[in-house]
C-alpha cells in the first residue's frame, strides 16, 4: 500500500431527504397575510424539490474523486487482510438463545466495520434519487391535481359571473318594459307576458301555439282557449283561424304549430307593432326559463 493513499472524506447526498413528504405542508413557507393556492403551493414545492436534487447531483459529483481513492484504500486494505490470512469474520455460540442446540452467529471481522465506516465509498446518492424520483411524482401528481382544481374554480367562477350579468341584462330588460307598458314596479315576467298578449289577439295565439309546441303534455288546450278569445276581423283573421282549427283537428303533438302555414313565428311576425311583438318573445322566453 503506497504511503501517500490517505483516506478521503465523502460528503452524504442528503439534501432531497430534508424536503417535505406532503408538498402541502409548503403551504406554511409562503405568505403569512393570505392563503396561497394550490397552484402556488405546487409551484413552490417543486422548486424546492428541484434545489435540493442539484445540491444532491453537485455533492455526488464532487465526491467523485474521494470515491473512487477511497475504494483503491478499501480495496488495499481488503487485498493485505486476505494476504497476511486475516479472517472477514467470527463465529460464536448464541448465548442468549435457550434452545439445547443454540445457533452460531456469525460477526464481521472488526476491520470490515472499520473500513465501513472509516473508509465512505458510497455518498447515497443511489438512495437520493429514488427518494427524489419518489417525491417528484408525489409533488407532480399534486401539482395535476391543483392545476385542475384550478380549473374546476375558474369555471364556477365565471359561471357565477355569466349567471349575475344574465340576471343583472334581465332585470334590465324588465325594468325598461316595467316603464314602457307603465306596469306596476312588482310586475313579474309572467304578469308581464299576460299583459302583451292581452295587447294583441295574434300574441295571444302565438305565444300559446309555442308554450304548446314546447309541451304538449296536456293536449292543445291552451290553444283551443287563445282561440275561442280569437275574433275574425279581416279576410286573413279568417285564414288564420281555419289553418289553427284544422292544426287542432288534426292534433298529434305540438310540432304542428311550427310547421303550420300560420305558424307561431308567422303569427308573431304579422304583428304591426314590432316592439310589442319583441317584448312578447322576451317576457315568453323569460317566463320559460
Amino acid at each position: 500500500m503506497s504511503e501517500n493513499t490517505k483516506i478521503l472524506p465523502v460528503e452524504p447526498c442528503g439534501f432531497v431527504s430534508k424536503c417535505m413528504a406532503s408538498p402541502s405542508s409548503y403551504a406554511s413557507c409562503l405568505s403569512s397575510y393570505r392563503t396561497p393556492s394550490a397552484k402556488e403551493v405546487a409551484a413552490h414545492a417543486l422548486r424546492q424539490l428541484e434545489a435540493a436534487r442539484a445540491k444532491d447531483v453537485e455533492t455526488h459529483q464532487a465526491n467523485q474523486l474521494a470515491i473512487e481513492n477511497n475504494k483503491a484504500v478499501a480495496g488495499r486494505i481488503e487485498a493485505f487482510m486476505s494476504e497476511i490470512g486475516m479472517p472477514k469474520s467470527w463465529s460464536e455460540r448464541d448465548f442468549k438463545s435457550h434452545s439445547r442446540y443454540p445457533k452460531t452467529v456469525t460477526h464481521d471481522a472488526g476491520w470490515i466495520g472499520d473500513v465501513r465506516r472509516n473508509c465512505k465509498t458510497d455518498d447515497g446518492f443511489a438512495t437520493a434519487t429514488s427518494t427524489y424520483n419518489r417525491l417528484f411524482a408525489d409533488y407532480s401528481a399534486y401539482a395535476d391535481r391543483a392545476v385542475k382544481e384550478a380549473e374546476q374554480a375558474d369555471k364556477i367562477a365565471q359561471r357565477a359571473r355569466d349567471e349575475e350579468l344574465a340576471k343583472r341584462k334581465s332585470d334590465m330588460e324588465l325594468a325598461a318594459i316595467l316603464v314602457r307598458y307603465e306596469l306596476p314596479l312588482e310586475s313579474e315576467w309572467d304578469d308581464v307576458l299576460e299583459h302583451l298578449r292581452g295587447k294583441d289577439q295574434r300574441l295571444d295565439l302565438a305565444v300559446a301555439m309555442h308554450q304548446t309546441r314546447c309541451d304538449w303534455s296536456e293536449g292543445p288546450d291552451r290553444v283551443e282557449c287563445a282561440l275561442g278569445r280569437f275574433k275574425v276581423e279581416t279576410e286573413e283573421d279568417k285564414d288564420i283561424e281555419k289553418d289553427i282549427l284544422g292544426c287542432l283537428e288534426n292534433f298529434e303533438d305540438g310540432r304542428v304549430f311550427r310547421d303550420a302555414t300560420w305558424s307561431y313565428n308567422a303569427l308573431f311576425a304579422s304583428v304591426g307593432d314590432k316592439q310589442l311583438a319583441a317584448d312578447c318573445q322576451t317576457a315568453m322566453e323569460k317566463v320559460a326559463a
